[in-house]
């Protein structure tokens, strides 16, 4: 039985009519701004997110993010704690260490403690924000495409996706559809995506030639910045990393 998600319906439109290579990327780097927004805001003063950030803190990426948002007191009140949760698992394998009595065994224990160190890292409260955001993005397309023809014209119209994230719409899909539906909105996708990594290469490949002397006066026809829409068309913007799994 399928679970029934919240549609996103305005941001899901704004998206294609933004007309950029892949909304959904640009929805995820707002959903990312957000996710660092509220763990540097009045919400790390709360015991229940104290004890999500003291348990599962963030990537490395989301972690950096964070300490160049120029909130130093709310970063700081969150590290503090992390750290006290921290040394109650690393210090008792470090003091064994202290008193281990030979080579071997030190050394059996130090993989242990940067094993638990390595443990700490794993699960990203940002990225776990972001993820039930894209949960629902990639379920209201799907939903859109299926119930609404002014959608699906538009979308077949659009830019398509960044093959990052025409994967998460496939992955969802069986949530919103079924069938005949599920196996027509897969081939859409995927001609959508073709249809414009060829579109992407061929900026590319202009920009390649706009650099030979016979072409120096040749317009450029858009394709200024193909270099890095030839990146994030492959890769993607506003990824999601390391979600906390429950």
């Amino acid at each position: 039985m399928k679970v029934q998600l919240q549609l996103e319906t305005i941001p899901v439109w704004d998206g294609v009519k933004e007309g950029s290579e892949c909304f959904i990327c640009s929805l995820m780097k707002k959903a990312e701004e957000d996710g660092v927004r509220y763990y540097l805001s009045s919400a790390v003063m709360t015991p229940e997110v104290r004890v999500e950030t003291n348990t599962h803190g963030f990537c490395t990426h989301h972690l950096s993010m964070l300490a160049e948002a120029g909130k130093p007191q709310p970063l700081a009140l969150v590290m503090d704690t992390y750290y006290e949760e921290s040394r109650k698992i690393l210090a008792p394998i470090a003091e064994r260490i202290a008193s281990s009595p030979n080579a071997r065994k030190a050394m059996k224990l130090v993989h242990a403690f940067f094993d638990a160190a390595g443990e700490r890292e794993r699960g990203c409260l940002i990225c776990s924000r972001m993820e039930e955001r894209l949960v629902r993005y990639c379920y209201t397309v799907a939903s859109l495409w299926r119930d609404d023809q002014d959608f699906r014209a538009a979308l077949e119209e659009s830019k398509g996706f960044c093959l990052h994230h025409a994967r998460s719409l496939l992955e969802t899909a069986p949530e919103a559809l079924s069938g005949d539906d599920l196996a027509e909105y897969a081939r859409f996708i995927i001609s959508l995506t073709m249809r414009n990594l060829d579109r992407v290469q061929h900026d590319d490949w202009w920009m390649t030639q706009k650099y030979k002397s016979e072409n120096r006066d040749k317009p450029w026809s858009g394709c200024e910045d193909a270099q890095k829409r030839a990146v994030y068309k492959l890769t993607g913007e506003g990824r999601v990393i390391d979600p906390v799994r429950k």
